[in-house]
């Protein structure tokens, strides 16, 4: 099953530039986001960042919003020689020696500073977190939307990636995946077993989100502790939704064919 890319209305994954000691250039070369939907729906997520570094950088940084009713869980960041350990200062600007990192928990926000040494040269980084009440758990179905890539990137990403494990066994049929905005080149797909959901997203511009959406049976869950309970059915509230920003964003690929141009006076 393949879709292209829609409007999102679920903040999870906000990304922030690196912190460079030179001012240089970079660009994200690959992003790859592992989520795995755990037994009681909360999430462990994976992201391995492929930074493109021309010039000298020490550092980086990922602010990831927490809204009301979720949680957050640092679990790791490191890359190819192992885990960074903590002790870093964890304000953008900061400097600490390479391999260390600072947890910085606000309001809202849990921000992760790590520092390193890059010069010229392509590096993989790897952030392990955990978060809860992101999964909405209907009657009927189990929705889960994240936003694997967020819009405050200042730099393009050459490839986004996502994949969503699910708990327990599921038969064709039973999973649905939808990718978002429509305007991303881009494709979802379910794998060759039919309920393996993927995103794949190119040439991803600056300042530019993408999301996956992974409608599944809430029977998959043992518990729902680590999700949001929301009593009735919801299978048909979000067939709507995205029939609705599928047609709106055919409409405004066809008033982009015709020459139309709005704006406001």
């Amino acid at each position: 099953m393949k879709r292209l890319i829609r409007l999102a209305i679920v903040t999870l994954l906000v990304t922030v530039p690196a912190l460079p000691a030179l001012a240089k250039s970079y660009h994200i070369a690959g992003a790859d986001i592992d989520v795995e939907v755990m037994a009681d729906g909360s999430l462990l997520i994976t992201e391995s960042l492929t930074y493109d570094f021309s010039g000298s950088f020490s550092g980086a940084y990922r602010d990831i919003p927490i809204r009301f009713g979720e949680s957050f869980e640092f679990v790791s960041i490191g890359d190819d020689s192992g885990d960074y350990q903590p002790g870093g200062c964890a304000f953008l600007g900061c400097s600490s020696p390479p391999g260390t990192y600072g947890l910085d928990l606000q309001p809202g926000l849990a921000r992760v500073v790590w520092h390193h040494s890059s010069v010229d040269q392509i590096r993989t980084f790897r952030l392990v977190y955990r978060l809860s009440g992101l999964v909405t758990v209907y009657d009927d179905v189990a929705d889960l939307q994240v936003k694997v890539w967020g819009e405050d990137w200042s730099v393009r990403a050459d490839q986004v990636t996502s994949r969503v494990h699910l708990p327990g066994e599921a038969a064709q049929g039973d999973v649905l995946v939808f990718g978002h905005p429509y305007g991303v080149e881009g494709e979802t797909s379910l794998g060759a077993d039919g309920v393996s959901p993927d995103l794949v997203a190119q040439a991803v511009a600056p300042y530019q989100f993408v999301e996956i959406r992974v409608v599944f049976p809430p029977g998959m869950l043992s518990s729902t502790d680590g999700a949001l309970v929301v009593a009735g059915n919801g299978l048909d509230i979000i067939l709507d939704e995205e029939q609705h920003w599928a047609e709106d964003a055919n409409d405004a690929r066809a008033a982009a064919r015709n020459g139309a141009i709005g704006g406001i006076l």
